[in-house]
């Protein structure tokens, strides 16, 4: 069976108009969609036009254009399927808003009236500008500039409605749209029919007193994806909570385009991914270890080293290479605020004995069963094919790769900064420390093989503990409680003796890694099978 997303929704109910079936779930994520198109080119402050209209002066100037992150030319062929259907083409645009300043604001919004007299304030999530997503980050320590004009704009318009009033918004669309309807009076509240919050953050406890959420809590829809971690930042309360299936994988599920629709509405699923427990908690946790200064300090450092480059979107900004990257992780590195090797030690030392974070992390590498397959089999016929050096060829090209990447690098920025070796001094350092680490593991005789063998004995008794962990997870399942135990026997048995004998032949590593890859590419392959006939 075909997947069916928003086009396809439009495209079936396109002809039914807003007096003819009632305003829907689906038509939130419409409208909260179709206010990432960028209309000011054809729509000025206090202007009002039909959607279709717009849409077509838009495309007749050739300046039809999505503003969200990541967005591509299916977006722009949403737009026109919405604008060409009986059901969105009437829909009166009205008082579109787009504010975007050096004052850390990005803000958007435009208000909708149905042809039944319905009123919906939509808000506009994160684009793509770094100022835009700095204001996202903002919210884990203050009050940011959008949700005040956010306010301001819900109260206008609510003030003005005729009849019942809907407030959405996706992404910070949605926490705009979940604050402002909070904070409405109690008179403004009476017309308020719901507000739904799809896939956006909530908010923390110093800066809000969520006294105001819980009481318009019966009227808040909420809705996100199987895999949702935007959507789970100090995850917002609802009376209603929605968890839809989405055709996209891992964080690209925040994108709504990827959501499933079926006839009776969104695709539902019972929970959330184990990636998004798992992340949402990790983050959760790192937050809670910073007071509101120290989130400031590190979010201000954070996109001031992005802002420094001289890009003005985060498509920009990745467009320069990993260079960049290397760079903002080393100007982070002295944050005082990010202190990561004490909120590792913290995490860790919290964390219960049977879900450990950083042996569940090592678990997640292993979740993408295509690749691990192709990973596993790849691995596995080199063991078999050069066992006699296979292993140590693999660290040694490993190392050279990071000490040649590393020299590359500091040579780019000592030249940057006029040769000033005082400025560039920790790159320097770390330099010249990974070439003698290297260097030595080479030329000393035998070191490549002990520091080989060392590694790979560590990492068989991770995947051991890890088999373990996942034992005990799968309770209640036959094949993988099967392979897990196996599995992790035979990784603790050769562990525990790579470790011990350290002095055995050299392709009795490769010969016994290559077997164990081969068995869990079988596993991995049956699991795959089995998961594919169950979806059918």
């Amino acid at each position: 069976m075909a997947q069916s997303h928003l086009t396809d929704y439009v495209r079936w109910r396109g002809d039914l108009n807003f007096s003819e079936r009632e305003f829907k779930i689906e038509d939130n994520l419409v409208l909260s969609e179709l206010v990432y198109v960028d209309y000011k080119p054809v729509l000025s402050d206090g202007q009002s036009m039909p959607l279709r209209e717009a849409i077509t002066r838009l495309d007749e100037v050739n300046k039809l254009k999505n503003t969200r992150a990541g967005s591509g030319r299916e977006d722009e062929e949403f737009a026109r399927a919405c604008a060409e259907s009986g059901r969105f083409g009437d829909v009166i645009l009205k008082d579109f808003k787009d504010i975007y300043d050096s004052q850390d604001r990005q803000f958007a919004a435009v208000t909708y009236i149905l042809d039944d007299g319905t009123t919906v304030i939509a808000f506009r999530g994160t684009d793509s500008t770094i100022i835009g997503w700095k204001e996202d980050f903002m919210i884990s320590y203050t009050r940011v500039p959008s949700q005040d004009l956010a306010y301001e704009y819900a109260k206008k318009h609510v003030k003005e409605a005729e009849g019942k009033v809907f407030i959405c918004g996706h992404s910070k669309g949605a926490h705009l749209a979940l604050y402002s309807a909070a904070h409405l009076d109690n008179e403004e509240k009476d017309k308020l029919v719901r507000v739904y919050v799809n896939d956006g953050p909530g908010f923390c406890d110093e800066v809000l007193d969520k006294s105001y959420i819980y009481s318009i809590l019966s009227r808040i829809t909420k809705i996100t994806p199987e895999y949702s971690i935007i959507g789970r930042i100090f995850e917002p309360p609802a009376g209603e909570s929605i968890i839809v299936r989405s055709s996209s994988k891992a964080l690209l599920q925040h994108n709504m385009q990827s959501w499933l629709i079926g006839p009776s509405g969104p695709v539902t699923c019972s929970d959330h991914a184990p990636e998004s427990h798992l992340i949402t908690d990790l983050i959760d946790r790192f937050v809670e270890g910073m007071d509101l200064p120290a989130r400031e300090n590190f979010i201000d450092s954070l996109f001031n080293s992005m802002s420094e480059t001289g890009a003005e979107t985060i498509r920009e900004f990745a467009a320069q290479g990993p260079s960049v990257f290397e760079n903002l992780l080393m100007n982070m590195a002295g944050n005082d605020a990010l202190d990561i090797k004490n909120k590792a030690r913290k995490i860790k030392k919290e964390d219960d004995d049977n879900r450990r974070i950083f042996v569940r992390l090592w678990g997640l590498i292993n979740r993408k069963q295509i690749i691990r397959i192709a990973l596993s089999l790849l691995l596995c016929a080199l063991c078999f094919a050069f066992p006699d050096f296979a292993m140590e060829s693999v660290v040694f090209s490993l190392l050279l790769f990071i000490c040649i990447y590393e020299v590359v690098l500091t040579i780019k920025y000592l030249r940057n900064s006029g040769w000033n070796f005082k400025k560039e001094r920790p790159r320097v350092i770390m330099c010249i420390v990974l070439w003698v680490l290297s260097s030595a593991v080479v030329v000393k005789d035998g070191a490549l093989f002990i520091v080989s063998s060392m590694l790979l004995g560590v990492a068989f008794l991770t995947l051991a503990y890890q088999n373990l962990i996942n034992f005990r997870i799968y309770n209640s399942k036959i094949f993988e409680r099967f392979r897990y135990s196996f599995e992790g026997i035979v990784t603790l048995i050769l562990g525990a003796y790579i470790l011990i004998t350290p002095d055995i032949e050299n392709s009795w590593y490769m010969l016994s890694c290559g077997y164990l890859l081969l068995i869990d590419a079988i596993f991995e392959t049956l699991k795959m099978l089995r998961d594919r006939r169950k979806k059918k």
